[in-house]
């Protein structure tokens, strides 16, 4: 009787999203992808934790929590049933944005999202739980990149205006 109230888990069984929701080739120059990483980052109000310009890598953390929608926590047995393991308000998401570049008119983008959630399994010590990433955000993360650095108006295309001489000094 004690063993059917007492919660069972069942960790994660998706596998890691395919390669085509997480990479991305883009025909713009690194220096464009890395401002259009940054931006979009920002837009999205993550906190930069580290970044590595010569190496191309950016690891960024999400405000808040995720959804069932982003991430597979695996699944709860209490009672009975089975339920989705639902993410923990002090659930966090990182990702890890690797820039390189591909000669000097192009440049890949490869993004990885970790997914860790607290785990309240009934009659159990809460535990920290990785989460199998659906690829959701990371290919919506990808697809503003995308749209940033192609921006014919982003602020890294911009020229830079040149200083005008001092009146007095023109002839």
């Amino acid at each position: 009787m004690m063993i059917a109230v007492a919660g069972c888990f069942y960790p994660p069984q998706g596998k890691p999203p395919d390669e085509s929701r997480t990479h991305l080739l883009l025909h713009s120059p690194y220096y464009k992808v890395w401002d259009a990483v940054h931006e979009v980052i920002m837009r999205n109000e993550y906190r930069i934790i580290t970044e590595n310009p010569d190496d191309g890598s950016i690891e960024a953390q999400a405000a808040g929590s995720f959804t069932l929608s982003d991430a597979d926590c695996g699944k709860l047995r209490a009672a009975g049933s089975k339920y989705n393991a639902e993410p923990d308000p002090n659930a966090t998401a990182l990702y890890d944005f690797q820039i390189k570049p591909r000669g000097t008119e192009m440049a890949t983008i490869d993004v990885q999202a970790t997914y860790t959630a607290p785990l309240h399994v009934p009659l159990h010590p809460m535990r920290g739980e990785q989460c199998v990433s659906r690829g959701t955000q990371e290919s919506r993360l990808l697809k503003e990149i995308e749209r940033q650095a192609l921006n014919p108006h982003s602020l890294s295309v911009q020229p830079i205006p040149v200083p005008l001489p001092a009146r007095k000094t023109v002839q």
